[in-house]
């Protein structure tokens, strides 16, 4: 139990959080991925303690918990906004539950105006907003919500730039004090005040600009929530705490992985600058959006919660799959969001793309988020002294599943897919109907039409070793694994067992991440992913004709053997039939399997740009590829127009490759990426093969057993068949070979199968064998007896009282 003296805030707090607890209790139950392939300990106290926030905060009494709701310009942008469309998410919010979650602000954002009257006075483009702003606020409010509306202090907003918005002269630039009496007079809740070059159209200076706007809305005597947007330019943090309720940290997030990460990882060191009525904004969600996995999904939603942010979704609420409303509707994560204690989580630890994120909650209670950055699944466990918790022991709980794991005291880990995020909640105390941590779970990447192996890990940080337990996985639709039980050898206290489950998948079954459930004897839950990938080449082929496992791109769509644009791939005037169009900021992944060896092509901007032009710039362009969590090539420099580079690369042994094309740090305009002519060798993974160390084996003595063609790193299972008996194991080198020196048990002499049980060269499950001839060899000390009392040859009758050694020795 926790000891010392809790500070004032703590106590004051303490029954909220026990409130926030009983709701977050009765919400419905869902599973996670708990995934695992290595296991990574983070090294303890690499930050200050986490504390509560001491920000300064704009003293209007709002948004004492970050603001949540649904801002239109993810979804519709500027042209296809419209009266119409905001109802529909009125209506979307309340219909499909989230409304009761907590989303309360539904915002209009640019392209709504309709110009200025002969007085100065904004108001609405009457075809899209036909029955005006006023009866738009009153619609949205008497659905039990609130209305916000945008604006810029220049002369110009956004889209007015970059969006070409035919109405000028619709910024609040000179019309300050009139725009926000316009607003409380609508009936505005919540104004986004983005800043859009006005630097650049009115000379302005940022905290000046904003600050005037503040003290309008203030004047006007209705609160309205008031958040600003300069896109991190000027660390806003550092002074817009007394200004706004709310700042942008960052630019403008896209719907890709690559947005999401890079700006999770511009948040660590900001926690100190947040806190109720001053929060750090890293921009609107585009959960739901793009083409994010799941996976990514949870981690985008999860880790804004862990990071306190504001939580505006920017989707068709009416389409969002069963699956992504369930990561925006969790109650729990949402709490997190919305603990009144107002703390952002700290960066603990990152390391090998295993990051540990940390928060106080009120009432003494932690959350701790696990986010997996890497390309595979990895175990992820850190101390309780390494989030700073001051307790002995916690009740554990799995917020995405909304369920209590295990009591704690030194440790918490769970088993993390690629590109996910685990969130633990830590409450003080322990619960005798929870047992310690014991966790068992994997994750594997199959071929369709394809079985394999899929390796699940026991982990028990519980005080006692775990016994004579077992575990069983389920299938899914297309996914089989017979559903027998898989006994666990013996696992220690805090220590680790895997287990081999064996994963059929069907030449039909849909690629992506497919979740089958797992469960204990002990009574605990897990999961084993499973990622179906296209069948890996077997011939020479080239990247262009494979299927592509993920293709994102910064602007318009990955394109096979066309540019972006869909003409021919064109870079200095020179024609590639073959080839990956695509515009940076993009990825394209594909399936090798292991069963490739050199990779050729280049990588060049498209010729279709002309150069760029004077108002958006010049291409230019960067570039990696990586197998697995490889770096294969690294674009030497900038690749300009009319430019490109050429490499020849090994890829024996990668399973994944990856084509990434960067803005090369100035802005994606005309970056059009030719991958060009990217041929790969490619041919049939190689059985494995089984030999021994001799042809004839004898009892009790020493021999080696020998399997090569394996999977490196993979574990070969060894065994005499028609005894049957294990041997052992062995791992396989960076070779694919593995060897097992052993003692030649006491079988029967004569015939034997001496058996490899493992995966091959590209990860499915495998078996081979070698014949071998078992004798047995009598001592030279004894008469080794064959009955009670039956004649030896040559030695006449056996001693019936030969002592058990003795048998030992010649059998």
């Amino acid at each position: 139990m926790r000891t010392g003296k809790r500070s004032g805030v703590d106590s004051r707090l303490s029954a909220v959080a026990r409130l926030v607890r009983r709701r977050r209790r009765n919400g419905p139950l869902r599973p996670i991925s708990l995934l695992v392939a290595a296991t990574i300990a983070l090294p303890l106290g690499v930050m200050a303690p986490l504390a509560a926030p001491t920000a300064q905060a704009l003293d209007n009494g709002l948004a004492l918990t970050p603001p949540m709701g649904w801002n239109s310009w993810n979804q519709v942008h500027c042209n296809d906004l419209s009266e119409a469309a905001v109802k529909s998410a009125v209506e979307a919010i309340v219909d499909r539950g989230l409304k009761s979650v907590g989303y309360e602000y539904v915002v209009v954002d640019d392209c709504w105006q309709g110009g200025r009257d002969d007085h100065g006075e904004l108001f609405a483009d009457p075809v899209r907003f036909p029955s005006g702003i006023e009866a738009l606020a009153t619609y949205v409010q008497d659905a039990g919500l609130k209305f916000g509306i945008y604006s810029s202090p220049g002369s110009e907003t956004c889209a007015n730039y970059w969006d070409g918005y035919p109405v000028t002269g619709i910024a609040s630039f000179g019309h300050e004090t009139q725009d926000a009496q316009t607003f409380a007079d609508w009936g505005v809740d919540y104004l986004k005040y983005d800043w859009c070059r006005a630097d650049v159209t009115n000379g302005l200076e940022r905290p000046a600009a904003f600050a005037k706007m503040r003290d309008a809305l203030a004047a006007t005597g209705r609160p309205i929530v008031y958040g600003i947007s300069e896109y991190g330019e000027t660390k806003p943090w550092t002074w817009a705490g007394p200004v706004a309720n709310l700042w942008r940290t960052t630019g403008d997030i896209g719907p890709r992985w690559s947005s999401v990460l890079s700006i999770i990882n511009s948040q660590a060191g900001l926690s100190s600058y947040a806190g109720p009525g001053a929060w750090n904004d890293p921009d609107m969600l585009q959960t739901g959006n793009g083409s994010m996995t799941l996976a990514e999904n949870r981690s985008h939603f999860g880790m804004w919660a862990m990071l306190a942010a504001p939580l505006f979704l920017g989707t068709d609420v009416s389409a969002l799959s069963a699956d992504v409303l369930a990561v925006v509707g969790n109650r729990e994560i949402v709490d997190i969001d919305q603990d009144p204690l107002g703390a952002q989580a700290e960066r603990i630890s990152d390391v090998g793309g295993a990051q540990v994120w940390a928060r106080r909650l009120a009432g003494d209670e932690l959350a701790v988020a696990l986010l997996n950055t890497a390309d595979q699944a990895q175990t992820i466990t850190t101390s309780l002294s390494a989030v700073h918790a001051s307790g002995d022991a916690y009740v554990v709980r799995d917020a995405w599943a909304q369920k209590d794991l295990y009591n704690a005291t030194r440790s918490v880990s769970a088993r993390v897919g690629a590109h996910d995020t685990v969130i633990l909640r830590l409450a003080p105390g322990t619960d005798p109907a929870l047992p310690g941590l014991v966790t068992a779970s994997g994750a594997g990447t199959l071929s369709q039409g394809r079985t394999g192996v899929v390796p699940v890990v026991v982990s028990n940080s519980g005080a006692v070793p775990l016994e004579g337990a077992t575990l069983t996985v389920g299938g899914v639709d297309g996914v089989d694994t017979g559903g027998a039980p898989y006994p666990i050898r013996s696992v220690p206290a805090g220590g680790e067992a895997t287990v081999d489950v064996s994963v059929s998948v069907s030449t039909s079954v849909a690629l992506g991440e497919k979740t089958l459930p797992l469960k204990l004897s002990t009574g605990g839950d897990g999961s084993v992913s499973v990622t179906v990938v296209p069948p890996a080449p077997s011939t020479n082929t080239h990247v262009s004709d494979l299927t592509f496992v993920r293709a994102e791109t910064g602007w318009g769509q990955v394109r096979k053997d066309v540019s972006v644009e869909q003409r021919p791939l064109t870079v200095n005037g020179t024609v590639t039939q073959k080839g990956i169009g695509s515009h940076a900021k993009s990825a394209v992944q594909v399936w090798l399997g292991a069963q490739c060896s050199r990779l050729v092509g280049a990588l060049g901007i498209d010729d279709e740009t002309s150069g760029g032009d004077t108002t958006w710039g010049t291409p230019s362009i960067g570039g990696e590829i990586s197998g697995d969590d490889r770096t294969l090539w690294r674009a030497d420099g900038v690749i300009g127009y009319r430019q490109r580079q050429d490499f020849r690369l090994d890829v024996r042994g990668v399973e994944m490759l990856t084509l990434v094309v960067d803005d090369a740090g100035n802005g994606n305009a005309y970056d059009h990426a030719d991958w060009l002519d990217m041929q790969l060798e490619c041919a049939p993974v190689p059985p494995p093969v089984v030999t021994s160390s001799a042809p004839v084996l004898r009892v009790r003595e020493s021999a080696t057993v020998t399997a090569a063609h394996l999977r490196p790193g993979s574990t070969a299972t060894f065994e005499l068949h028609s005894a049957p008996r294990v041997l052992g194991t062995a791992v396989a080198d960076e070779e694919g070979v593995a060897r097992l020196t052993f003692t030649v048990p006491a079988v029967d002499a004569g015939t034997h199968e001496l058996i490899a049980i493992g995966q091959d060269a590209a990860g499915s499950a495998a078996r081979a064998s070698v014949t071998v001839t078992v004798e047995r060899r009598a001592s030279a000390s004894f008469p080794c007896p064959r009955g009670h009392g039956a004649a030896h040859p040559g030695r006449g009758l056996g001693p019936r009282w030969l002592p058990p050694a003795a048998w030992l020795r010649c059998c």
